[in-house]
């Protein structure tokens, strides 16, 4: 079996980072943006460990209402009351992963993110501010992942798999501001609430490359998330992914890749719990991002990208993500620019 091949189907983990890395990040805007899965390929064929390190660096800067841009000043006035807003967010995370394939038909894989958010905001009273670094531990994910068809055991060139997993609140939900008050969801590195996904994923490879491997690789991928309210009665919105990711062998060794990335996330909810502030959680109301009402969102990303087999065991990957289509519910800061890194060795 040709050196790609086998190893684009062996690192399953690094398909099941971006999907198990992303649904975690954050619980609110960038959360929304966040749960891509860029085309899971499968569990592949050979038994043992593998572990993947990535790198994820998301810009955000554009506010919108629906579709239509709106500037930060715009944005304070629109409803009539002046608002403190965002005017740039960046938010880096770093992933390990660890799967662990049990035979040729299942996997176990356990994500443990780690997240830095830095944020600027133009005040009510029309100042620029910049936000304390907040950062920590995220929540951990892990995941049973099982093939239930594929068409051969050797040079699979159709796969269909399932998945089911769980996500723990591990990170930390009630970040504080230096007078007290709960800082904004979308800030905070944990839910401080479970969650659940369920995956379907398929793969299809087809052409011949000049080593006799399939020089085509697609592969579709649904993602389901969702949320249980956590103990400051704030629920996440529920989110659904479909994905598509092609690869093209440029080498025996060296890919080529465009996934096409299409999120629906629904609104966020509270149950009017009053935090020790005083204030409904992580509800100000005179902030634009303190307000369920601007929550859920429709997204659509194009991502070029590359993977490169370093040898039989390492494999280096990464991707840009532009979005081509937003639209919100009520007035949010969407994503400008994301990019990935990874590298991931099998044991």
């Amino acid at each position: 079996m040709n050196k790609c091949q086998n190893s684009g189907r062996n690192l399953f983990a690094v398909a099941m980072l971006i999907l198990l890395g992303a649904t975690q990040a954050d619980a609110s805007e960038c959360g929304l943006s966040c749960c891509i899965a860029a085309g899971v390929e499968g569990v592949g064929n050979s038994t043992g460990f593998s572990l993947t390190a990535q790198y994820e660096l998301m810009d955000m800067k554009t506010i919108r209402q629906g579709s239509t841009k709106l500037s930060p000043q715009q944005a304070r006035t629109i409803t009539g009351t002046n608002l403190s807003v965002p005017t740039k967010m960046t938010m880096q995370k770093f992933s390990t992963n660890i799967s662990y394939r049990v035979d040729e038909d299942q996997a176990v894989v356990l994500t443990i993110p780690y997240l830095i958010n830095d944020m600027e905001m133009l005040s009510a009273m029309g100042m620029n501010m910049t936000m304390d670094t907040i950062s920590g531990l995220g929540d951990v994910s892990m995941v049973y992942l099982r093939n239930v068809y594929t068409d051969t055991p050797i040079r699979t060139r159709k796969r269909f798999s399932l998945g089911a997993g769980i996500i723990a609140p591990t990170g930390k939900h009630d970040h504080r501001n230096r007078s007290g008050q709960l800082i904004h969801m979308m800030m905070q590195t944990g839910t401080g609430a479970w969650g659940g996904v369920l995956i379907a994923n398929g793969t299809l490879a087809f052409g011949e490359h000049e080593d006799r491997g399939a020089q085509w690789l697609i592969s579709p991928s649904l993602t389901y998330q969702t949320n249980t309210t956590n103990n400051l009665g704030y629920r996440v919105g529920d989110r659904l992914n479909a994905d598509i990711s092609a690869r093209y062998r440029l080498t025996s060794m060296f890919n080529l890749k465009l996934d096409v990335n299409g999120i629906w996330a629904g609104k966020d909810k509270t149950d009017g719990t009053i935090d020790s502030s005083g204030l409904v959680a992580y509800q100000n109301p005179t902030s634009m991002i303190d307000n369920v009402v601007n929550t859920g969102i429709k997204s659509l990303f194009i991502s070029p990208g590359f993977q490169w087999v370093a040898s039989p065991s390492i494999v280096i990957s990464g991707e840009y993500r532009q979005p081509v289509y937003q639209k919100t519910n009520g007035i949010q800061q969407v994503t400008d620019h994301w990019y990935f890194l990874r590298a991931s060795y099998r044991f």
